[in-house]
């Protein structure tokens, strides 16, 4: 898609969020984030986003904040992950093991083999939370979901998009609704006793650049042919 494409397909996005009320505010200016993220409902950061301990830029991450009547009702954190050639589970080894140390020095147990296949440049979602008094609204979590991954690829022009979700996300399918092409049962296994906010339950979910394009260029077609 072309970058006109995006800015057209974003507009309809944020027309739809409009349409029930919504509005967005991107936020870089990130010691605001714990105050606005807890308007939310949402009380903790995970490590890689903690603003106390994370190296936070504003070319290398951003928050989007959805409020409704000037409140603030739910947010999500992006973050580049440009780990060159190293592979994805290499990565996350690395990486889990500062977040969340565990005494036998091996946080992670177990590793999916198929996170090997993913490497380059990362946009990771994360944060994502939604005030429980509005949540289950589709819709609305499909055009917001929808508008990060367009607002990652005009910041980033990444190689994939990737997070991990709840399982109870993935019994309702939100996965499709969030706009991840791909899905990975379980694929990271904690050492136990594991981290109290992370569980081995959790799905990886991931769309490359081109699926993402796919996508997006799909719901702009069906925007143009219903006016």
């Amino acid at each position: 898609m072309t970058k006109w494409e995006y800015y057209l397909v974003a507009a309809n996005y944020i027309a739809t969020l409009r349409d029930y009320g919504f509005t967005i505010e991107p936020v870089t200016r990130f010691e605001d984030v714990p105050e606005l993220a807890a308007r939310t409902g949402r009380t903790f950061q995970m490590p890689a986003f903690s603003i106390p301990r994370a190296d936070l830029t504003e070319n290398s991450a951003f928050w989007l904040f959805l409020k409704l009547e000037g409140e603030y009702i739910g947010g999500a954190a992006a973050m580049l992950q440009n780990i060159g050639s190293e592979r994805l589970d290499s990565y996350l080894h690395r990486t889990m093991n500062h977040h969340f140390p565990h005494e036998s020095g091996n946080t992670i147990a177990d590793m999916a083999g198929p996170l090997s296949e993913y490497s380059g440049k990362l946009a990771y979602i994360g944060e994502l939370h939604f005030h429980k008094s509005y949540r289950g609204k589709r819709e609305v979590l499909k055009s917001f979901m929808r508008l990060f991954h367009v607002l990652t690829l005009l910041e980033w022009n990444q190689d994939w998009i990737s997070a991990f979700i709840p399982e109870r996300h993935m019994i309702v399918r939100l996965d499709l609704v969030y706009g991840f092409a791909r899905t990975l049962e379980k694929a990271q296994i904690w050492s136990q006793p594991g981290p109290e906010l992370r569980a081995s339950s959790e799905w990886f979910v991931a769309a490359s650049r081109s699926e993402l394009d796919h996508m997006l260029r799909r719901d702009l077609q069906a925007e143009m042919s219903s006016e």
